[in-house]
């Protein structure tokens, strides 16, 4: 295949974020024809700001006008469902944001649409990415043992208090799920990437903190500040701010984690421990370039990200020497890399680590069971 002709769909936070990953993906030959935004007058600022040459208020006409291998989707959730399927029904490869869809019915058709394309379809759980995170995974199969025990945990603060806002409270645009659809779906995928094992069954607990919110007039960007003379209305709060999840996965071994966006001083604080008859394990990613070892009858291990220590599987997902920090960023990159070259080797996705929509959708059916689990208050299959 030539160069690669891509168009970005979103041009928000993530978008930006796809954009600058892909220029560093120097190994493959990309070039980013056209950007799409909520307005032409918001596409043409971001293509201007990110140099991109083609900008649309509507994807269906860069669709329409575009001739593209591949589009990134960093669009809000509601939009993921349909932008997605015309893409995939045009016969283009999509690289879809989490969560994949807002239920499973739009899960099947897209799966449904892809058996019948010639196209590849991944979606970004890029916490996968991480050199640390291959390397816990070969440990894993190769020195653990049998499965005891999992658990973690992904909290943030970032909507502690009640005048915090973002379009994800909305389940028009976020869904029925924040918490869970937002980052309870990145443990999930990476807990099952890292056992190969699916979830079979749950039971849950989500909680609203804040029944009300303050909604300021005026639009913000996720992560950021509303200010202080910003005018608000007071809106009714119908997705959940945390969750605490016991679960079961396919072989029997038992597992537990907590999702919060309330939990203050937590930024982006992804936590994962895997304990097993040999030795323990946990990565966390806000401390991303050092492995916890834990032992019984030795001490304990601090493994750093150094590709010179490294089995050969992790340390080709890092770009610098040990003591030279990466982190999202690199993720990210190696995300999309691992999507791209199995698209150019026209290869199986069972043999890259990417994330298809078959593991994206199963991140919804968890979601789902979640939310019924905690409504019905009893155990239920995934």
């Amino acid at each position: 295949m030539a160069k690669l002709k891509v168009g970005i769909i979103g041009v928000g936070f993530v978008g930006e974020a796809h954009i600058e990953a892909l220029r560093r993906l120097s190994s493959i030959d990309i070039e980013i024809k056209a950007a799409a935004a909520s307005s032409l007058e918001s596409s043409k600022k971001a293509a201007e700001k990110l140099k991109v040459p083609n900008y649309y208020a509507d994807y269906q006409k860069m669709l329409a006008e575009e001739d593209l291998d591949i589009i990134h989707n960093c669009t809000p959730n509601y939009l993921h469902f349909p932008i997605n399927k015309a893409f995939m029904e045009a016969g283009v490869h999509v690289f879809s944001e989490k969560p994949l869809v807002l239920n499973s019915r739009e899960a099947d058709e897209l799966l449904a649409i892809l058996e019948s394309r010639d196209i590849y379809a991944g979606v970004n759980f890029n916490y996968r990415h991480y050199p640390l995170v291959k390397e816990m995974k070969q440990k894993v199969k190769n020195e653990l043992g049998r499965l005891f025990h999992l658990r973690g945990s992904y909290l943030q603060d970032w909507m502690l208090f009640e005048d915090d806002y973002s379009w994800r409270v909305d389940p028009k645009q976020g869904g029925k799920s924040r918490a869970v659809a937002d980052i309870g779906s990145h443990f999930c995928d990476l807990l099952q990437y890292l056992t190969d094992k699916k979830i079979k069954r749950l039971t849950a607990k989500t909680k609203i903190v804040h029944p009300e919110r303050q909604k300021p007039a005026a639009e913000i960007k996720t992560f950021a500040q509303a200010g202080e003379d910003k005018k608000y209305e007071q809106v009714e709060v119908k997705t959940e701010d945390y969750a605490s999840v016991l679960f079961e996965m396919e072989d029997g071994t038992a597992g537990n984690f907590t999702v919060s966006q309330v939990d203050a001083g937590h930024k982006n604080d992804l936590f994962i421990e895997i304990s097993g008859s040999k030795k323990s394990l946990s990565w966390s990613q806000e401390n991303a370039n050092q492995l916890f070892i834990g032992h019984r009858d030795q001490a304990n291990q601090i493994l750093s990200r150094d590709p010179s220590l490294l089995s050969s599987e992790a340390a080709e997902r890092c770009y610098y020497p040990g003591g030279h920090i990466e982190g999202w960023s690199e993720g990210l990159k190696n995300s999309i890399k691992d999507f791209y070259n199995c698209i150019l080797a026209a290869g199986d996705p069972a043999d890259y680590d990417f994330a298809t929509f078959a593991d994206g959708a199963l991140e919804v059916k968890i979601t789902e069971a979640i939310l019924k689990s905690s409504r019905e208050e009893k155990w239920v299959e995934v």
